[in-house]
Order: C-alpha cells, then sequence, then structure tokens
C-alpha cells in the first residue's frame, strides 16, 4: 500500500513538473523578444554616463544603491547592452533563483525546489516587460543564495567546509544589502537563528560567527572604496538620509492597501489551502523552515516600507513563500499513513494542482498578451532627436521626466546629458527637495541645454497635460525657461501602452529649444518663447 502510494505520488508529481517544463518554454520562446525599458534602461543610462565622466551621486542624483550599478554594469559588459542581452540576463537571474530553491529544498524534497523556482519565474513574467531583471528581483536571487549557503552550514559535515559556507552567507546578504538596503533587517535575525542552532548543536557558533561577519562587510567595504575613488561619500551619505526618504514618502500607498496586494492576486487563494497543512500537518519546524518564515516576513515587510506597491517589490515574498508553500505541500503528499494523511494528502494534491493551474498556466498565459512591439515613444522622440542634430546634442540635451522613456532614448542615441539629474519627481514635489532644485537651476544657468524635453510623466501621474502645468508651481525655474526657451514639437503616440496587462493611455512629450538654437530649426515653428503653461503646440 505505501509503495503504491509513493509511486502515484511520483507519477503525479512528474506529470505536474512536465506541465510546468512545458510552460517555461512557451514562456522563453514567446518572450524572447522583449526589448529594454522601464527601470533598466534608467539605470543603463547612468552606467552610461559613468562611462562618460560623469561621477556617480555627485554628478549624477540617483537614488539607486551602488549595488544596482554593479549589477548592471556586469550585464552590459559580459552580455552587451541591448534588449537580447537583458532579457538573457533576467533569464539568467530567473533560473539563478530556481537553483537556489532546489539546493534549499534538496533535502527535503527535491521536486519542491524544482516546482517553487518555476513558478516563481513565471510569476514575474506575467508581471510584465517593465520589471525585467529589477533590483528586487536582483535582491531576491542574492538572499535566496545566502539562504542556500546558510543551510549547508548546518549540513556540511565538515568543519571547514560550515565556515566557508558562513562566510558566503554573510557575502550574499551583504550584496542583497547593497542593491537595495532593506535586507539590513534580514540579516541579524538570520545570523542569530544561525548561531543559535549552531550553540544548540554545541557548535563552535563564533567563529562563524565571525566568518558570516567578514563576508557581510566585504560588500560594504568594497562600496565604500567605490566611492572614495569618485569622491561620492558625503554624496552618497546626502542621498541615503535625504533624498532616498523623501523618494520614499511620494505617492506612498495606505497601509491597508499595500497589505492586501503584498502578494500576487493568483498566489492569495494558494496561501488558504496551504495553510491547514501548514498548520496541522505536525511536521517539527526546524531552523531552515523558521529562516525561511523570516524571509517571508521580510519580504511583506520591504514591500510596505517601500510603500509604491509595485509588482516587482513583492518578489522576496512571494520567493520564500512559494518555497514554504512547495516544501510542505510535497511533504504532505508522502505523509506516512495515518489519521492526518487521509485528509493531508487529498489537500496537498489539490493545492499544488491549484498552483501549477492558477499561478503556472496562469501567468504563463498573461505574459503572452503583453503588446512588446510598442516602442511609439522612443520611435517619435528618437525621430524628433535627429532632426534637431542627432550626435551634435551630446552633453546639449536635458530631461524632465521620470519613467516615460526619455532617458532611453538618449541611452539608445549615446547621447550625454547636460546635467546628471535623472528625475523630475524631486522637481515638482511641493516640500522637502532638499537642495535639489536649486543644485539643477544652478546647473541649467551654468551650462544651459540647447534642447530640452519634458515628458507627460510625472511620478506616477500620467496624461499630456498636468505634468506641464505643475512646472508652474516651481515660479523660479518657469520664468528662466520662458525667457530662454520654445516649444519645438509635441508628441502624443496614438495608441494606448500595454506593458504591464493593462492598457493606459499613451505618454507624451514636449520638446523645447534654446533661443538662439536656430539653425536645425525648420520653417514654420515659433520664433518666440512659448513656456511650459501653452497648452498649444506648433505644427507637427
Amino acid at each position: 500500500m505505501l509503495r503504491s502510494l509513493s509511486y502515484l505520488s511520483s507519477v503525479y508529481k512528474a506529470l505536474l513538473g512536465l506541465i510546468l517544463l512545458v510552460c517555461l518554454a512557451v514562456f522563453v520562446i514567446r518572450t524572447w523578444h522583449w526589448p529594454l525599458v522601464g527601470d533598466a534602461l534608467v539605470i543603463h543610462y547612468v552606467v552610461f554616463l559613468m562611462q562618460h565622466g560623469k561621477a556617480p551621486y555627485r554628478q549624477i542624483v540617483d537614488v539607486n544603491m551602488p549595488g544596482a550599478y554593479l549589477v548592471e554594469w556586469l550585464a552590459m559588459h559580459l552580455l552587451g547592452g541591448g534588449s537580447l542581452a537583458w532579457r538573457i540576463f533576467d533569464l539568467l537571474e530567473g533560473a539563478a533563483a530556481a537553483a537556489a530553491m532546489v539546493l534549499i529544498a534538496w533535502p527535503c524534497d527535491r521536486f519542491a525546489g524544482f516546482l517553487a523556482g518555476s513558478l516563481f519565474i513565471l510569476l514575474h513574467g506575467r508581471d510584465g516587460l517593465v520589471e525585467l531583471g529589477q533590483r528586487d528581483l536582483t535582491m531576491t536571487v542574492l538572499l535566496l543564495f545566502a539562504c542556500a549557503f546558510a543551510f549547508h552550514t548546518l549540513r556540511n559535515p565538515r568543519p571547514g567546509g560550515r565556515v566557508r559556507a558562513a562566510a558566503l552567507f554573510g557575502l550574499f546578504l551583504g550584496f542583497a544589502t547593497t542593491v537595495k538596503p532593506t535586507p539590513v533587517l534580514l540579516a541579524p535575525p538570520l545570523i542569530a537563528l544561525l548561531c543559535l542552532e549552531l550553540h544548540r548543536r554545541r557548535e563552535p557558533w563564533l567563529r562563524h560567527l565571525v566568518a558570516a561577519g567578514v563576508g557581510f562587510l566585504i560588500p560594504l567595504l568594497a562600496v565604500l572604496l567605490f566611492l572614495l575613488r569618485e569622491r561620492a561619500v558625503a554624496a552618497f551619505l546626502s542621498i541615503v538620509f535625504r533624498l532616498i526618504p523623501e523618494h520614499a514618502h511620494l505617492h506612498r500607498l495606505p497601509l491597508g492597501y499595500l497589505l492586501l496586494h503584498s502578494l500576487a492576486a493568483n498566489l492569495l487563494p494558494m496561501v488558504l489551502l496551504w495553510l491547514p497543512v501548514a498548520l496541522f500537518a505536525g511536521r517539527r519546524r526546524n531552523a531552515e523552515w523558521i529562516a525561511l518564515l523570516l524571509g517571508l516576513l521580510f519580504g511583506l515587510a520591504s514591500f510596505c516600507i517601500q510603500g509604491k506597491g509595485y509588482s516587482y517589490h513583492r518578489y522576496p515574498a512571494e520567493a520564500f513563500l512559494l518555497l514554504l508553500l512547495c516544501i510542505d505541500l510535497c511533504l504532505a503528499l508522502r505523509a506516512q499513513p495515518g489519521a492526518r494523511s487521509r485528509w493531508m494528502r487529498p489537500l496537498a494534491a489539490v493545492a499544488l494542482a491549484a498552483l501549477v493551474v492558477a499561478v503556472g498556466i496562469g501567468s504563463t498565459r498573461k505574459a503572452l498578451q503583453f503588446n512588446w512591439r510598442d516602442r511609439q515613444f522612443d520611435t517619435l522622440l528618437r525621430a524628433d532627436l535627429t532632426q534637431l542634430g542627432g550626435p551634435a546634442l551630446n552633453g546639449k540635451v536635458q530631461c524632465m521626466d521620470m519613467a516615460a522613456g526619455c532617458a532611453a532614448a538618449l541611452y539608445r542615441m549615446h547621447l550625454v546629458q547636460a546635467t546628471g539629474f535623472l528625475y523630475d519627481c524631486y522637481l515638482l514635489d511641493p516640500g522637502g527637495h532638499y537642495g535639489y532644485r536649486r543644485r539643477f537651476l544652478n546647473d541649467l544657468e551654468s551650462t544651459p541645454p540647447e534642447v530640452f524635453i519634458v515628458t507627460g510623466h510625472s511620478c506616477g501621474e500620467t496624461g499630456t497635460q498636468r505634468p506641464y502645468q505643475q512646472i508652474r508651481a516651481w515660479p523660479r525655474f518657469a520664468d528662466w525657461f520662458d525667457s530662454h526657451y520654445f516649444l519645438y514639437a509635441q508628441r502624443v503616440p496614438p495608441e494606448p501602452l500595454d506593458w504591464e496587462g493593462r492598457p493606459r493611455r499613451p505618454i507624451g512629450y514636449r520638446i523645447y529649444v534654446r533661443d538662439g538654437f536656430r539653425a536645425a530649426i525648420p520653417s514654420g515653428y515659433p520664433s518666440k518663447p512659448a513656456g511650459f503653461g501653452t497648452a498649444s503646440a506648433p505644427p507637427a
């Protein structure tokens, strides 16, 4: 009877695994041509600016951490700076996350790691083109490997191997902290849990604590050396303690909303199927299970701390939850005969099937619906910039944008901005910009760009009129701008944008040209200033 149940369990898992392999194959083949868009292009552009002599934080004002630049730099230099290279990098990150999950789940159930990793890749894919290679995805991969090496510290029978694993645990944990600062919250409880478990086993926990601490500090020291070389320590500290807190409070969502949306919608019902197994299975909760639970709680906390509700902010919570779900359900599926197994096995079988259908098949289906061919904004803007001089605009063009794609167009045209200011968020927010406006205006006045691009996207607000009017809330800049620039063109792409599964109004832009930069201007355009408040546009 037991052998028959074990055989049926193996066949059932093989069937589920085959379905997931088909989903993964279809997902990879059908999304192979996804373009490089969104936040990744902004960080690509920061790396591009650094390669062209601008110092991070000191001259390039950006809220991303140095670890994010390092990851982007490695991907660009090892794979290339184009769309296909970034698609390959994103798939490699997904494969790395799956490999770490297999290592974590290996002693419990090998299939559980494969199941969790496959579902995580597909769950990431359903978020759309703009989430490829996101920083939270990189952070999640590093945290998964940190947990894998922490568990290897407990599993390895050789003392030397345990110390090396502890050092690698700290190294990956420290690296994750340089990509986004929130993992600093997870480091103390994970390290404490590792030391307590070693102490319980009568192992010399102090040497492992030192090894983990040294490993954790290595990436932080590397960041310090990088900042010293760039003479950007003071600028970086200003970003960390002044600009990042301001960024965290921009368009922050209520806590209740964040808690309700802290997991993907198709994953929430799976939690209800898993909870009875987690609570009543009678499985002994060891240090590894507690570590995964800490990872889940950290992921939920990180999502709420960031406060924006973006889908990629959920990746740490979703990864650790999938591991807990898949390990517990796979163990319940092969539970020994007994009173509990009468209801646990059928429930685990139903829950695993529901995971594969809702998360696996459902995510694959959604990922195939995105309109990845839509790049109208980029095409229109690059055509306008080419007409205005193309390569001759290097160092003479400036974007006022958040994420519409102005920096992306400059990156693809290999054009360096006039200043290192990338975002309009801190310029248009009514309070607490901590000198950001003053520095920006000083840079503009000292080296005024010939071409100025203002997009219809402003820190989460989309449209074609409101962002242009918002400039009037900054009178000093608006007056200076009106006296130096006139409106050259206004464009709005004709089709809705569908990169995330919900079509939205296309984002437009306006191009302003400095008064005196007349040689590249075709006839028929205004010869006097037309400021931000101007609703009409010249002939296109």
